[in-house]
Parts: structure tokens; sequence; C-alpha cells
């Protein structure tokens, strides 16, 4: 290790322990200590996930100061979790690694820490169930909602777009995905982008007023991960998710939480501890939730596990 690592850990150590806050006795987080939940758009995956789990810690840390903040998504959370200490984002992998080297949207590294890896969302291209888009090259020439700006939505779209060889032979709108739904319902939009969580609550609510289909995407795994890197999977959307819509195969992409390098790894580790023994409580709320898997959280990479999880996941091997 390099010697200004030891002394980098060694200040850390003197650090916490003059304040009550040493790695090694358990202590909770200091009176008054901020934590904001970054989460997502309000009909969004990432907004119902994100306020349960402000709720959690709300009642695990009674002496922290609890809040959320509605966001655009996936890179907006990056952004806000990498530049502020107490912020922990919902994040997708694919965005956390471009934020991570600096690849587009990312101008420069803006990489946060890994506190552990959630759920899996998964690729939705949502159609109208009389619409004639069948595949993936049928959206040429058609109105496609993308997902607004900072989303995790508008990245993968544009990728998946790029990969087709359909990237200026659409329409993009860039919406917000409550917009996205009514411009569907209302004939505006041929189609829409989203990416999220099983089920997602506002397409199972449109489903039932309407017919519904999913596009499958499967097709596009290989060139996704040759272009873009090994942060998609192969998966599937099973038949009765969202109404009659049947069986498609898609894309999946890990979902983390992510804070800053300069979070303290006491509260990093608490609020691992209040996650993962009050996992049952974010289930009923969140049925995602029930992926939540101690051994699954630590594969994270290319994103760095913070300290405090760390020595969170450690202890769980014991």
């Amino acid at each position: 290790m390099h010697p200004g690592e030891l002394t980098r850990r060694g200040l850390l150590s003197l650090v916490l322990a003059t304040a009550g806050c040493s790695l090694l006795d358990g202590s909770r987080p200091a009176r008054g200590t901020p934590v904001v939940v970054a989460t997502g758009e309000t009909q969004g995956f990432f907004f119902a996930y994100g306020r349960e789990l402000a709720a959690v810690l709300a009642a695990g840390l009674p002496e922290a100061r609890v809040s959320t903040v509605t966001t655009s998504g996936t890179v907006d959370n990056l952004r806000r979790a990498a530049g502020v200490p107490g912020t922990f984002g919902l994040a997708a992998l694919d965005a956390a690694a471009a934020a991570q080297y600096g690849q587009e949207p990312f101008a420069l590294p803006e990489p946060p820490q890994a506190v552990g890896r959630l759920f899996d969302d998964y690729v939705h291209l949502v159609v109208p169930g009389e619409s004639p888009v069948h595949r993936i090259a049928d959206l040429a020439g058609r109105r496609v909602s993308v997902g607004p700006a900072g989303s995790g939505s508008a990245l993968v779209a544009g990728r998946v777009l790029e990969v087709s060889g359909l990237r200026g032979r659409v329409t993009e709108e860039r919406l917000g995905f409550s917009e996205a739904l009514t411009g569907l319902d209302q004939g505006r939009l041929d189609a829409l982008f989203w990416q999220g969580g099983l089920p997602t609550g506002s397409i199972v609510r449109l489903a039932g007023r309407r017919p519904l289909r999913l596009v499958p995407l499967g097709e596009l795994l290989g060139p996704m991960r040759v272009r873009y890197g090994p942060y998609y999977r192969a998966a599937s959307i099973p038949r009765g998710v969202y109404s009659n819509a049947v069986l498609v195969d898609t894309i999946a992409v890990p979902d983390l939480l992510v804070t800053s390098a300069a979070t303290d790894p006491v509260l990093v580790h608490a609020v691992l501890e209040l996650i993962f023994d009050d996992r049952k409580r974010l289930e009923r709320a969140v049925p995602t939730a029930a992926q939540l898997d101690p051994r699954a959280a630590i594969a994270t990479s290319p994103l760095p596990l913070h300290e405090g999880a760390l020595r969170y996941y450690r202890e769980v091997k014991r």
C-alpha cells in the first residue's frame, strides 16, 4: 500500500474516533447529520423506491435529518451523489460506468462510490396494442419518447437507437415519463422507451385502461455489450406483468445505490444495515426489493465500493 494511503486512512480513523464515530465501535452518525436520497421522476420506479428507502432511513436514523429530492433520474443522481457528501442516489450501472470514465453524457469523470447493487432495471419499448411496430426496425419514421435529459432511459434509448441504426431515422422526443405516457395514450407518440424495475406502476395503470405491447429488444444485447461494455444482460419481461402483454426478450442493467467518496463511512454502514434489516418493509412497498442480496450487492464494478460498504459486507461474510 502506498505510504500516503496509510496516512490518509490513519487520519480518517483518528478523526472519526475523536468525533465518537469510530469505524470499529459500530456507533451511529452524529446528531443532525443530513441524509438526502436522490430519487427520480414522480411517475417512475426510482421515485417509489427512493421514497420508501428514505422512510426506512428516517425511522432507523432518528438522529439524522433525512430528506428526498426529486430528480430527472440516473445521470442527475450520479452528479448529485458524487458532489454532495451524505447524498445517496439510485443509478443504473451503465451510466455509473460512464461517470467513472468521463464518457458521454459526462464531459469529465464524476465518479461516486457504490454502496451496493440493489436490483435490475429492464429496458421497455412500449407501443399501443394496435401499433404496427413489432420489432425495433419498425420505429423508423415514427415519434418516440426517449426520456428526459439526465435520465437512464435517455442514455439507454440513445444507445439502442445507435446500435440498431435508427439514430436520425426517428423523431426523438425528450419527454418526462408522465408526459410520455399521456402522449402514447392520446396518440401523439408512437412509442416510448423506459428503463425501470418490474412492474413499473404507471405502465400497469395505463395497460389497465388500454391495450399495450412491449417490443422485443433481446437481439441488440450483443451489439450493446460490444459497443458500450459488459453492463447489460439478457432478460425477459414475463407475460402478465403488464395486463395482456406477452413475454418479450429484452435487456437488463443493474441498479446501484451510490454516494460520495467523502460520505462518512459510519453513515454508509448504518444505511446498509437498515436496508438489509428492513428489506421486508421495502419489499412490501416495492416488490423489486426482493432482489436484495448481500452476496450480489458487492457486484458494482467498475465503481469501487465505499469504505463503509466494504466494512459492512466483510462483517456479513463472517
